[in-house]
């Protein structure tokens, strides 16, 4: 029997069904999301709380790296188990309820017990975090195979850059709360970072409640199942005999890895040019800013020039963004002979730096998914969503040797690397072909493809 046919035809639904109401449902579900994450955001915020509970820049890395990991590693085990099943929803539905309990539970423990054992807080906030993102993994190809059944492909930058947009924005008016109760004469410590984590919490609650309102078309899908065995047995085949993804693979390693390295720069704001603490929520309004106004541009590149546009604007901001954290500094410090107080213009000059990494983030995401959206057929997007998280796990470690670096090599020193490899994911972008479902596809029996 081939893999390639399909079962259920007679269910197959209309390609219009449900596109309105998902576009509007999903973008709500991601805006409440992504604008709850800001609240202790990632880059700026959780560095700072982290910071004052220790010295280490480790524990950052291996909290970037276990977001990453709990993204990537589930997608093998749940193509598996969805390749033949028309309906995904209830894998939407569930992971994404259950991960985010341990962060509810965190939240809880901070209003019961505060910080009287810092070490039990880490790692309680380490398990928080990692559940979020291994919920986010275990539903990642239906949230995916969703959006792909439902968003036709002529409208896909249009609901991506609208999504990028009102995460923007929500984000915005959460940088101005983030940057009052951090500010001096309110709440006190550490009843400031608890208020943040909870108003966190209520965020994610209202996106659990937009992901159980997608409705759900029906495409053709896998007569059998696959194994993971069948998957992994066929994952060389298709880097080798796919271009498309070949290409996809090696630019995301080199760039998506990267671009979660925000993190960084505000450890490296806060020790090394003494930035202070409440510039946090400047931060954050220069990440999303440079987020809501890139996606207009990254959504018109994809609609109208396709996803390699933008893969290879998000190849350039790669590079560009470690490179700004070197020159800004040094460009503020040699602008002071010349003009007494330039360098105490340092702490927003230093916002472009967040403004450009923002602007990459988004672009590195929506052209990679974009891109698989379309070089997969409903019929293989499961696979391929699972080897792409495969092939480019090694990426996510890139946070976690920044930080081990970092504690060996000065900061400018690293930026240069991560230069360097952004670099190396804007050379292959160029190479890159454009996708096409129609491509021969490895197979993992000997059946010809349906016609």
């Amino acid at each position: 029997m081939n893999l390639h046919s399909t079962r259920n035809a007679a269910q197959v639904t209309d390609s219009s069904e449900h596109t309105r109401w998902n576009f509007a449902v999903i973008v709500a579900e991601a805006t409440f999301f992504m604008s709850g994450l800001a609240w202790a955001d990632p880059s700026s915020v959780l560095p700072q709380f982290l910071g004052l509970l220790t010295p280490s820049t480790v524990i950052i890395g291996v909290i970037a790296v276990l977001q990453r990991l709990g993204w990537l590693l589930p997608p093998i085990f749940m193509a598996a188990v969805l390749g033949h099943r028309p309906h995904r929803l209830p894998w939407l539905r569930w992971p994404v309820l259950l991960g985010r309990l341990p962060f509810f539970a965190f939240v809880a423990y901070l209003w019961l017990h505060g910080l009287d054992n810092p070490r039990v807080v880490i790692w309680f906030l380490v398990i928080a975090y990692f559940g979020i993102s291994l919920g986010n993994g275990l539903l990642g190809i239906s949230w995916q195979d969703i959006i792909a059944k439902s968003i036709p492909s002529r409208l896909r930058g249009r609901f991506f850059a609208s999504m990028q947009f009102a995460i923007a924005g929500a984000a915005f008016g959460v940088g101005f709360a983030v940057r009052w109760v951090l500010g001096p004469g309110h709440p006190y410590f550490p009843l400031d970072y608890t208020l943040l984590f909870t108003a966190m919490a209520l965020f994610l609650t209202i996106s659990i409640v937009a992901c159980w309102m997608v409705r759900e078309p029906i495409r053709p899908v896998l007569d059998r199942p696959q194994s993971v065995r069948d998957i992994l047995l066929g994952a060389l085949p298709t880097l080798r005999e796919r271009p498309a993804f070949r290409g996809l693979v090696f630019v995301a390693a080199l760039g998506f890895g990267i671009s979660f390295s925000l993190p960084f720069y505000m450890v490296y704001a806060r020790q090394v040019l003494n930035i202070a603490e409440d510039m946090a929520g400047i931060y954050i309004w220069a990440i999303t800013i440079g987020g809501a106004l890139a996606s207009i541009l990254w959504g018109y590149l994809n609609d109208r020039r396709g996803p390699r546009a933008v893969l290879r604007g998000g190849g350039a901001l790669v590079t560009a963004t470690p490179a700004l954290a070197i020159c800004v500094p040094a460009a503020a410090f040699a602008a002071e002979d010349l003009l007494p107080g330039a360098a105490g213009a340092l702490p927003y000059l230093f916002a472009l730096v967040f403004f450009a990494g923002g602007a990459t983030m988004g672009a590195m995401w929506m052209g990679s998914m974009n891109y698989l959206f379309e070089l997969a057929t409903h019929q293989d997007r499961p696979r391929y969503i699972a080897l792409f998280s495969l092939f480019t796990l090694p990426g996510a470690l890139a946070p976690l040797l920044i930080g081990f670096l970092l504690n060996y090599l000065p900061f400018p020193v690293v930026f240069l690397l991560m230069a360097a490899s952004g670099g190396g994911a804007l050379l292959l972008s160029w190479r890159m072909p454009i996708p096409s479902p129609q491509a021969p596809t490895p197979s993992l029996d000997t059946d010809p493809p349906p016609q």
